[in-house]
């Protein structure tokens, strides 16, 4: 990588003036003119002697030219108020083309990560709802992320957790026993628009329930109950509706809490008809979840399952009571995090109730014994930040391992444009399946009318695939070109622009590289596998601008992976796609006026269209041959 041989070089005389810098950094300035790199080492030290950082950088510089500048080097200048900027010779640039070309689907990759394993937590929804617009940020940030490590030599293993025990999951058992049921005083019209079910008519329902009568009835007369299929949604969209109402009268009812209550307690003791509903529930939620992942080409290589480790975490809160790491307050079992600067969290409540993070401390434990990893990633929203602090630090106290093998991946709320924030309670959300299904049907509205060439070409199949390609380069990119801690405003409008900062343009500009390729090939020409490097003369502004972009692409995977930030990909890939079109409308590519000038520019075309795609795999978003 040219950026690590410029700090190889840079370190010798700085090593020669006896200056060693905590950490020497290169930029690549805003404004071309200033160089390919720049660095502002003179102004971060100060050596004995001379005043200014200006005086410094000239000391640096002319001490690097004594040693002799390495051949890739065109010119070094230094800048006020002490900046040391780096030209590269055009050759070195114009090879980075062939390197492309030669490289492929590997160029930008790396083995920086190779030999190490990570284990990264994604898109851990509750299964009692459905996935919704919000476990969309965390899934592709999980997935880019994973692709990221991955593409730098990293075993990368996708976990998941599905808290399926708990209140939560019996409010929806018990929503669906109450209002499911065919003769339970919904009506099936009523039960697809639930938002719109007025509080007195579930009180009404309410009052006439016992929910031990109709689990004895559910069984043997599964038929009386409303099933996915009879109101013609998927199955966790009908959850969805059951853990809203079960909610709802939760909160209108202490008769209903204590049911509630009455329902947890018999799945603790693993009633038998409890279970069995409880089950039917779960498979539900997961069916459809599973036809979500594959339609977004999500992965979870292993799944854990509260229900099976949920009763290990007491005996670890139990030995660290024993070795004094925790302490008791008032009946129930507290941390003791002063050493770490957080605030004390409950581990045991005074009732010997587990909270979730006694889970999470057993989840973590059998994380490392089953799957040993270098790094875990945990990918979960801002509003946990807290928490894992705490988490970390407690299982660093119970030797589970040190903080520093632990990451919190943060990400922030996203919301639909105009709207406040979602409640699954209160139903008050944006299903990622309409989010898709509406995308896919504005994509092939944009598709018949800008495009009618290619609209005759292809089947009603192969419109579909393209919409639905399109649709999810739309979403995929819209959520991850924001920096992970930004709270998005997503607007369906924008995702869907050819023009601007879109996944769609970006496939477009991948297409259009694809078209010049095909159209190259049909004139019998063959596609060069290096960068003949034009005569200086005959290199365009945009030319330049191009070639001066593409090396950076392997650097930007890696700050990317080293700030977990996919948005730093997708700020590339766009001012590259804006470049290459702003090439592509000014400058004949198979009509230049040589024969050299021509396989430069094919070369160049065939190389962007190559990183385009390397970084849009990264982001799981797909590239269209035609678009």
């Amino acid at each position: 990588m040219i950026q690590e041989q410029i700090k190889s070089d840079l370190s010798q005389a700085l090593k020669k003036l006896k200056i060693s810098p905590a950490k020497l950094s290169l930029e690549h300035p805003a404004n071309p003119e200033h160089g390919d790199y720049s660095t502002n080492i003179a102004l971060q030290i100060k050596k004995k002697g001379l005043p200014t950082p200006l005086d410094l950088a000239n000391q640096i510089v002319n001490t690097w030219r004594s040693l002799g500048l390495p051949d890739y080097i065109a010119k070094i200048e230094v800048a006020k108020p002490g900046f040391i900027n780096v030209w590269l010779k055009s050759e070195i640039l114009s090879n980075e083309i062939g390197k492309v070309l030669e490289e492929g689907e590997k160029y930008g990759s790396a083995d920086t990560l190779k030999g190490k394993k990570i284990l990264l937590e994604h898109t851990s929804p509750n299964p009692q709802t459905t996935i919704m617009l919000g476990h969309l940020r965390n899934n592709f940030l999980g997935m880019a992320m994973a692709n990221i490590l991955e593409f730098l030599g990293a075993k990368v293993t996708k976990d998941c957790i599905v808290n399926d025990r708990g209140v939560h999951v019996c409010r929806a058992i018990w929503g669906y026993l109450v209002f499911g049921r065919k003769k339970g005083g919904l009506k099936k019209s009523e039960l697809l628009n639930f938002k719109e079910i007025s509080d007195a008519k579930v009180k009404k329902i309410i009052a006439k329930t016992d929910w031990r009568q109709l689990l004895e009835e559910w069984p043997n007369k599964k038929s009386d109950w409303w099933q996915p299929k009879d109101l013609g949604l998927k199955p966790d969209h009908t959850n969805l509706i059951y853990y809203v109402l079960g909610s709802k009268a939760y909160k209108l009812s202490k008769k209903v809490k204590e049911q509630v209550e009455e329902i947890l307690l018999a799945w603790e003791v693993e009633d038998k008809q409890v279970w069995q509903i409880w089950q039917q529930v779960l498979d539900w939620s997961a069916k459809g979840y599973i036809d979500t992942y594959k339609r977004i080409g999500s992965i979870h290589d292993h799944v854990w399952y509260e229900s099976k480790l949920y009763k290990g975490g007491k005996e670890l809160i139990d030995k660290g009571l024993k070795k004094g790491v925790f302490r008791k307050s008032e009946g129930a079992i507290v941390s003791n995090l002063s050493e770490y600067g957080l605030p004390d969290t409950i581990l045991i409540k005074s009732d010997g109730v587990a909270v979730y993070f006694t889970f999470d401390l057993n989840l973590t434990l059998q994380k490392r014994k089953k799957l040993p990893s270098d790094l875990y990633i945990w990918d979960i929203g801002a509003e946990q930040t807290l928490y894992f602090k705490q988490l970390f630090a407690v299982c660093e106290q119970l030797g589970i391992g040190k903080r520093e093998d632990y990451f919190h991946l943060v990400y922030a709320l996203i919301n639909f444009k105009g709207k406040g924030k979602m409640a699954t309670r209160t139903g008050d959300v944006v299903k990622a399946d309409e989010v898709l299904d509406e995308l896919h049907q504005r994509a092939l509205e944009v598709i018949k009318a800008s495009n009618q060439e290619l609209r005759g070409k292809l089947s009603n199949k192969q419109l579909e695939q393209l919409a639905e390609t399109v649709a999810l380069g739309a979403i995929k990119y819209s959520l991850l070109k924001f920096g992970r801690e930004t709270t998005i405003y997503f607007d369906i409008d924008e995702s869907l622009a050819l023009e601007g900062n879109s996944g769609p343009y970006l496939q477009y500009t991948y297409a259009r590289c694809q078209s010049v390729a095909r159209k190259a090939e049909a004139e019998k020409l063959t596609l060069p596998k290096e960068a003949p490097a034009p005569a200086e003369r005959d290199v365009t502004e945009e030319e330049r601008n191009l070639i001066r972009t593409l090396y950076k692409f392997p650097e930007t995977v890696g700050e990317a992976k080293e700030n977990f930030a996919p948005n730093l990909l997708c700020n590339f890939l766009f001012d590259l796609a804006q470049k290459y079109n702003l090439f592509y409308n000014k400058q004949s590519i198979l009509k230049a006026k040589s024969k050299e000038l021509r396989n430069f520019r094919l070369a160049l075309t065939v190389a962007v269209g190559q990183v385009l795609k390397n970084g849009l795999n990264l982001l799981g978003i797909v590239t269209p041959e035609r678009m």
